[in-house]
């Protein structure tokens, strides 16, 4: 291995036939990834660090936290193109024109879920105190590791989505 190059010597060289004799022409997007030069073995990617950016992203859109959330403009408008969502279309260019989405919460909601977080308690080793995690003042989550993630995704998510289910729609 430390005959060939690496990434970060190298950042724009192409391998022979680039272009021409093979079909390899497109720039993965995990380049843009900030261990990616240095990842010595790309074919094999970190599940857990991939399971904590599924996890913040749609956390993140559901409570609707300003910078961080993926529901913007863009966002809208593939989904009035791709899907059949009147609910959630735009009604110009402006993002003050977007209506609040139905998989959002309300501020209300968003601090019984932070409390419901706070109050939470697990065995030792388990995972981390989770309400050391909880700004209740702003109503964030931060601190999480990947681990605390993927136990909020596997068995929390779920569990409180069940809950939902019931009260919203009525499902037994």
């Amino acid at each position: 291995m430390r005959y060939f190059k690496s990434a970060i010597e190298e950042p724009l060289s192409y391998p022979p036939g680039y272009g021409t004799e093979h079909k390899w022409t497109k720039r993965s997007i995990f380049w843009d990834l900030p261990y990616w030069t240095t990842n010595m073995i790309r074919h094999n990617l970190d599940v857990m660090h991939i399971e904590k950016n599924v996890f913040d992203n749609i956390f993140n859109t559901v409570m609707n936290i300003k910078g961080k959330t993926k529901d913007n403009l863009n966002a809208r408008k593939d989904v009035e193109i791709i899907c059949d969502r009147p609910e959630i279309a735009v009604s110009g260019d402006r993002p003050g024109s977007m209506t609040k989405a139905v998989y959002t919460l309300d501020r209300d909601q968003k601090r019984k879920i932070f409390e419901w977080i706070k109050s939470l308690r697990f065995p030792d080793g388990n995972t981390s105190n989770l309400g050391r995690c909880v700004d209740l003042n702003e109503l964030k989550l931060h601190g999480m590791k990947s681990h605390d993630c993927h136990v909020f995704m596997e068995r929390l998510i779920p569990q409180h989505l069940e809950k939902c289910c019931q009260n919203l729609f009525g499902m037994h």
